[in-house]
Parts: structure tokens; C-alpha cells; sequence
């Protein structure tokens, strides 16, 4: 008796195309999960960082959630005076929270280059920070009769 052959046929041209269109939609739901649940985890890091980032100088006036493949927080902040002893307190109070304290440490360096920009007629309107893996800060300038509003 000639041995039975246990290979699995070969697939239609249909079946391929099926698994396929199939493939991306999963890895597109894993992805989309993925997101999801990072961006969960960047705002609860995130609102946790606040109150130290206020005793830093640094109050929030508004965020906004920048939904995509990779989703983030774009939060603006307005600069105020504050006192080396408050910097430590918050530096301390964000030691455990990696995405607070990265906020912090971009924030501070946009305050130091925004006490050097000379714009005559302008304004530091706010900060804004991309909370994300890697923060990035933009200093936003208003025009002198627009900083107001």
C-alpha cells in the first residue's frame, strides 16, 4: 500500500488573498489595542505629574489627545516663577513617574531658552509638550496685542 500523503493541498488563489486581507486587520487591531492601552498608561502617568509640575512653575491651561497609529497628549503649559526648593520638591515628587519627570526636564530647558529669545512685539504665549516616549516642547509667541487671549 503506497503511504498516504498527509500534505495539506495547496491553497486557491481565493484562500491566499483571504488570509492575506486577513493579516493586516489583525495586526491593525493589535496595534490599535496596543495604542490604546499606552495611551492609558501616558495619561495616568501624566495627570499624576501635574501637581508637581505646578509647584514647578509649570501650570497646565489646556491639553489635547493627538489620536494616530501611535497616539499622545499634547499638553500646553504657562511658565511662572518658582524657587530652587520647589524645582527639587518636584524633581523628588516625579523621581517614580519616568514620563512626569521627562516632562519636567523638557520644560525646564524650554524655560531656560525662552528667557534668552528677544522677539520684540511678542510674547511666550505657552509652552506645548508632545508627552510621549521622547517629549518634545514648542514655544508658542503671540503677538503683544494678541498674548492676552
Amino acid at each position: 500500500m503506497p503511504p498516504k500523503d498527509t500534505t495539506t493541498p495547496p491553497k486557491t488563489l481565493a484562500q491566499h488573498a483571504k488570509s492575506i486581507a486577513a493579516f493586516p486587520g489583525e495586526k491593525l487591531g493589535e496595534l490599535k489595542a496596543f495604542g490604546e492601552e499606552k495611551l492609558q498608561e501616558t495619561l495616568t502617568a501624566f495627570f499624576g505629574a501635574l501637581p508637581a509640575l505646578r509647584q514647578a512653575g509649570y501650570a497646565m491651561r489646556e491639553f489635547e489627545i493627538e489620536l494616530g497609529i501611535t497616539p499622545k497628549v499634547i499638553a500646553h503649559f504657562m511658565p511662572a516663577p518658582s524657587s530652587d526648593a520647589d524645582l527639587a520638591a518636584a524633581r523628588e515628587a516625579l523621581k517614580d513617574n519616568r514620563i512626569g519627570a521627562s516632562m519636567l526636564s523638557v520644560l525646564q530647558r524650554a524655560g531656560n531658552v525662552h528667557r534668552i529669545i528677544k522677539a520684540p512685539g511678542f510674547q511666550c504665549a505657552h509652552m506645548e509638550i508632545d508627552v510621549g516616549a521622547i517629549p518634545a516642547v514648542r514655544l508658542r509667541y503671540r503677538a503683544d496685542d494678541e498674548a492676552g487671549g
